[in-house]
């Protein structure tokens, strides 16, 4: 009797287990690799995302420094101009109390005094009415 199947005997026994170990060990290094490639990864993308928070920080602290100064000099130089503009004035102030003839006029318009022998006359301001 015959049966229809044939014995086999398996051929280095030794062999085909040494290669099943040696790929057991393969693929439980690949894993460690790519498990510690993954962690470097994390690792490196929480870094590279705390610097861009960092620097984010950093330039809009800066920028808004920045405005600030900018609008400080903006207002600085308005009172730079208004500063120019009364100084112009006092200097021609300087220059009318330094000539005779306006302190007169300004003695007659404001405390109404005359030269002897002169009369003084206040005319009313003209009105629209």
């Amino acid at each position: 009797m015959v049966s229809g199947k044939k014995k086999v005997t398996e051929i280095n026994k030794p062999y085909v287990k040494e290669q099943a170990r040696e790929q057991e060990r393969l693929q439980a290094a690949s894993s460690k690799r790519q498990r510690g490639l993954v962690r470097r990864l994390t690792a490196l993308s929480i870094t590279g995302a705390v610097l861009a928070v960092i620097f984010t920080v950093m330039l809009v602290s800066q920028w808004s420094t920045l405005e600030a100064k900018k609008a400080e000099r903006a207002e600085l130089e308005n009172e730079l101009e208004e500063l120019h503009a009364e100084e112009s004035r006092l200097k021609q102030d300087v220059k009318n109390y330094n000539d005779l003839d306006y302190i007169a006029e300004v003695a007659r318009r404001d405390y109404y005094l005359t030269k002897p022998g002169e009369t003084l006359f206040k005319v009313p301001d003209e009105s629209t009415d």
